[in-house]
C-alpha cells in the first residue's frame, strides 16, 4: 500500500469509527428518552384515571366505557413496565478485554496499525448498531401502543362521564 492510500484508508477508518460511535451514542440517548417518555405516559394515565375515574365512580355506575378506560390503564401499565424493565442485551459498549485479546492473538507480537484497529472497532460498532436497532424499534412500537392506549382511555372516560352525567 503506498503512502497516500495508507493515509486515505486511515482517515476513512477514523471517520467510520467516529460515525459509528456517534450512532451508538444516539441510540443510547434514544433509549433513555423513550424510557423517560414512558414515565410521563404512565403519569398522564394515572392523573387521567384518578380525575375522570374518581368522578365516574362517585356516581356508582362505571358502565362499559369506564371498564374500557380501566382496561386501557392496566394495559398501559404493562406497556410501560415492558419499556422500563432493565435489559442486559443492549450493545452500547465494547468489552475491552475481549477486543484486546483478539488483537493479541492476531498480532503475534507485532504492532497492529491504529487505522486497522479503528476499522475493526467501526465494524464491531456497526454490528451493535444493527442489533440495537431492532430492539429500539420494538421499544418505540411499545411506546406508540401506550400512547394510543392513553388516547383511548381518555376518550372512554369522557364517554363514561357523559353517560353518567
Amino acid at each position: 500500500m503506498n503512502t497516500s492510500s495508507y493515509e486515505a484508508s486511515g482517515v476513512g477508518y477514523a471517520l467510520a469509527y467516529r460515525e459509528a460511535r456517534r450512532a451508538l451514542e444516539d441510540q443510547e440517548r434514544s433509549v433513555v428518552e423513550l424510557r423517560a417518555r414512558a414515565g410521563a405516559l404512565i403519569a398522564a394515565a394515572a392523573i387521567t384515571t384518578s380525575f375522570f375515574g374518581g368522578q365516574t365512580l362517585t356516581r356508582h355506575d362505571v358502565g362499559i366505557a369506564g371498564w374500557v378506560a380501566i382496561g386501557c390503564f392496566v394495559l398501559l401499565g404493562f406497556a410501560v413496565l415492558l419499556m422500563l424493565w432493565p435489559r442486559q442485551d443492549w450493545e452500547f459498549s465494547l468489552a475491552p478485554a475481549e477486543f484486546i485479546a483478539t488483537y493479541l492473538e492476531r498480532a503475534d507480537g507485532e504492532a497492529v496499525e491504529p487505522h486497522l484497529i479503528e476499522r475493526d472497532l467501526a465494524l464491531h460498532m456497526g454490528r451493535s448498531i444493527k442489533f440495537n436497532s431492532a430492539q429500539l424499534n420494538t421499544l418505540a412500537g411499545i411506546f406508540r401502543f401506550g400512547a394510543l392506549l392513553l388516547l383511548i382511555e381518555v376518550l372512554a372516560w369522557v364517554v363514561a362521564l357523559a353517560a353518567v352525567g
